[in-house]
């Protein structure tokens, strides 16, 4: 036994210098910043190219622009990726409304997408876009599901025959199992690449889709998966030296696996957040691939099931350290600052299986205390009450499995906080000899805005006025001036409902009626990021 823990002692070594390797800066699920020009600008020309702005490097996966005919063009081939995306447009657009449609896959492996509309010339009606199928998402889930179940019941079952003797039926649900893990790693795959893309079911066999899908970070995680449940399904059969090899390796690298991609797994420092993954997914298999050969040992009264109980009752305490101190690790990287994004899908879904847990923690304490001894020492009716209990934490770990599914399709509040960071107003001064107005822009950024100008004469005393009108242009993208009247009274106005396709060097031309018989014009310039 010594011997055995000494090389898995060595593997989790190698293991965990490996994911050391591949830490890299990285944040929590891609989001989308910026675009430029703005959604829904009008613009005189064509702006010939377009930018989206995300918070981490992304892959585009898909761009079209859906002409006001319903045409669609594909522009990925012009799409250049990272974290500012530059899409080339073509040359002879015509006058009218587009949509961008985009899909783009984030360093975590979740695709992300969306679309924008902007008009040339003149607004018209737009066509839809093309929409996924919406059986995709749902069988996602059923999919990651089926996974981490397989993960717990199989692979984790398996490695508890190396703690204690599995019995034979024990050892069939585990083989079942597997093969389901196996199947679902490779349904999840092709899934993903018809998330990715936006594809229905039919398109489940394409080249294109899978071969999406193996470019994201998720498809490294379904390979090695697939690999750990083949590894694991040969060493349930071939019960040896080599067989209990095999079902190592297979415990060592499914919990690698779930480390190389996912939410949590891509966030900042990834130092710290991909080990932390990796010590939550490798105590969580421990703890739950003994309930199922301790809940059929139980029900007889042998010294095999006494054995296997000491076993497990010596060792996890130290599986349950892992998952609490990693799970509150990974959890604070995710929730990120208070705030409202706590309240997302995300966090409804993390304060359910916290819930859960307590359950779970509370049933596995009540086991340590009040059942484990007097089962171990006879007593039949503890050891149903214990055979009772722990089917219990089956049924909640079920549960909880489910649940952690869900995560895929919700973006975690640290990612949402990022995406809704207002920008900072900014400030420009326009002045002559006798007149100089301060402009305050917020957000400054571009989109939509309002601007407020407090007027003030050559002594920087308040100067009352009778109107101000505002105009933006810039010439080197063939942005003619678009006027704006102000609304307000004596030295306080206000332009609101004023969008600003693009940032950049803007110039600013205020003509302020001073009298009936006068008024003044002052240039300046309005620098937006």
């Amino acid at each position: 036994m010594a011997h055995l823990w000494r090389r898995v002692g060595s593997a989790l070594g190698f293991a965990w210098l490996f994911l050391l390797v591949l830490c890299a800066p990285a944040w929590a699920h891609a989001q989308l910043l910026e675009s430029e020009p703005v959604a829904d600008s009008i613009l005189l020309t064509n702006p010939g190219e377009l930018r989206l702005h995300f918070n981490e490097p992304v892959t585009p996966l898909a761009m079209a622009l859906i002409a006001p005919d319903g045409t669609a063009i594909d522009l990925l081939s012009a799409t250049s990726g990272g974290e500012k995306l530059t899409i080339v447009l073509p040359q002879d657009l015509a006058d009218g409304s587009y949509l961008l449609s985009w899909r783009a896959a984030s360093i975590d492996g979740h695709p992300i997408g969306a679309s924008m509309v902007f008009s040339i010339g003149a607004v018209t009606q737009t066509q839809a876009a093309p929409s996924g199928d919406p059986l995709v998402a749902p069988l996602f889930w059923a999919g990651k599901a089926a996974l981490f179940l397989a993960l717990a019941f199989g692979i984790g079952t398996a490695a508890f025959g190396r703690v204690a003797p599995l019995p034979p039926r024990a050892i069939a649900i585990a083989q079942v199992f597997v093969l389901i893990g196996f199947c679902a790693a490779v349904l999840t795959l092709s899934l993903q690449g018809l998330d990715a893309l936006g594809q229905p079911l039919t398109a489940a066999l394409s080249p294109p889709v899978w071969a999406t899908s193996l470019g994201t970070s998720y498809g490294i995680t379904a390979c090695v998966l697939a690999l750990a449940f083949l590894l694991s399904l040969l060493g349930l059969r071939h019960r040896n030296q080599a067989g209990a090899a095999l079902i190592i390796l297979s415990a060592i690298l499914a919990p690698l696996a779930l480390a190389l991609s996912g939410h949590a797994s891509a966030a900042a420092p990834q130092v710290l957040t991909r080990p932390a993954v990796f010590l939550h997914v490798a105590g969580i298999l421990f703890w739950l691939g003994a309930l199922i050969p301790l809940a059929m040992l139980l029900a007889t009264n042998s010294d095999a099931a006494d054995a296997a109980l000491r076993r497990f009752s010596r060792a996890i305490p130290m599986a349950v350290a892992a998952i609490i101190l990693s799970g509150i690790t990974l959890a604070t990287v995710q929730l990120g600052q208070p705030g409202s994004a706590w309240l997302s899908p995300y966090g409804v879904i993390l304060a359910a299986k916290l819930l859960l847990l307590l359950l779970v923690f509370g049933l596995a304490l009540y086991n340590r205390r009040r059942l484990t001894a007097p089962a171990l020492a006879g007593e039949a009716a503890m050891r149903r009450r214990l055979r009772c209990s722990i089917l219990a934490e089956i049924v909640l770990v079920t549960l909880i499995l489910g649940l952690v599914a869900g995560w895929r399709f919700t973006p975690p509040p640290r990612a949402l906080a990022v995406a809704a960071t207002v920008a900072e107003p900014i400030f420009a001064h326009v002045m002559d000899d006798r007149l100089m107005a301060m402009l305050s822009i917020s957000p400054g950024q571009a989109g939509p805005a309002s601007i407020t100008i407090d007027l003030m004469d050559a002594d920087m005393a308040p100067l009352a006025v009778q109107g101000v009108q505002l105009a933006l242009s810039q010439p080197e993208r063939g942005i003619e001036p678009m006027a704006q009247t102000a609304i307000g009274a004596d030295s306080t106005w206000q332009v609101n409902g004023l969008t600003l396709p693009f940032g950049g060097s803007w110039t600013v031309i205020l003509t302020v009626r001073l009298s009936a018989f006068e008024q003044r014009s002052v240039t300046g310039t309005l620098d937006l990021p």
